[in-house]
C-alpha cells in the first residue's frame, strides 16, 4: 500500500507544470531511405517539474512527508497529477528531494524537485473510438458500416 500525498498540502505551482514523457520509438533508418519504427516498451515514465510555494504550516507538512513519508524521498507514493484528462491520482516518487532546493523569500518557503510518474493516465482505448466516431457512437458506426456493407452487397447481386 503506498502512502498518499497529505491532503493539507497544495499541489505543485501550475505555471511551471510541465509533463515530458520518455522516448518510446525505437527508429531504423533502411537502405531503401526508409524508416521501420516500432515501440520500444509497454510504458515508459513520464517526468514532472514541481515547484512549492508555501506557507511555514505547509512547508512543515512537506518537508516531513518527504522525510517520513516517503523515507527521505525514496519510496513511490500517490499524488493527485494535472493531465488533460484532468486531475488525476498517479504513482510517483521524486527524482531528487524537494529538500536539496528550499529558498525562504516575501514570507513564503519555495521548493522545486523533478517528479516521475509511473505511468502517465491517458484516454482509454473506448474514449479515444468514441471521439473519433463522433458524432456517432461506436453502436451507431457499426450499424451504419453493417447497412452499408448489406447495400453493397445487394447492388452487386442485382
Amino acid at each position: 500500500m503506498l502512502v498518499k500525498y497529505p491532503k493539507d498540502l497544495k499541489l505543485p505551482l501550475v505555471s511551471s507544470h510541465r509533463l515530458s514523457q520518455n522516448s518510446n520509438l525505437l527508429r531504423t533508418d533502411m537502405a531503401s531511405g526508409r524508416a521501420r519504427q516500432r515501440k520500444r516498451f509497454q510504458s515508459v515514465p513520464t517526468t514532472m517539474g514541481a515547484t512549492w510555494k508555501l506557507n511555514k504550516y505547509q512547508a512543515q507538512i512537506l518537508e516531513g512527508f518527504v522525510t517520513h513519508g516517503v523515507n527521505d524521498a525514496v519510496n513511490w507514493f500517490l499524488m493527485p497529477v494535472r493531465t488533460p484528462e484532468g486531475v488525476i491520482e498517479h504513482e510517483v516518487r521524486f527524482i531528487q528531494s524537494p529538500l536539496e532546493s528550499c529558498t525562504y523569500n516575501g514570507g513564503f518557503w519555495n521548493y522545486s524537485a523533478n517528479i516521475e510518474i509511473k505511468k502517465r493516465q491517458v484516454a482509454s482505448e473506448a474514449q479515444m473510438i468514441e471521439q473519433l466516431l463522433s458524432p456517432l457512437t461506436q453502436s451507431e458506426f457499426t450499424v451504419s458500416v453493417t447497412n452499408s456493407m448489406n447495400n453493397y452487397l445487394e447492388y452487386n447481386n442485382e
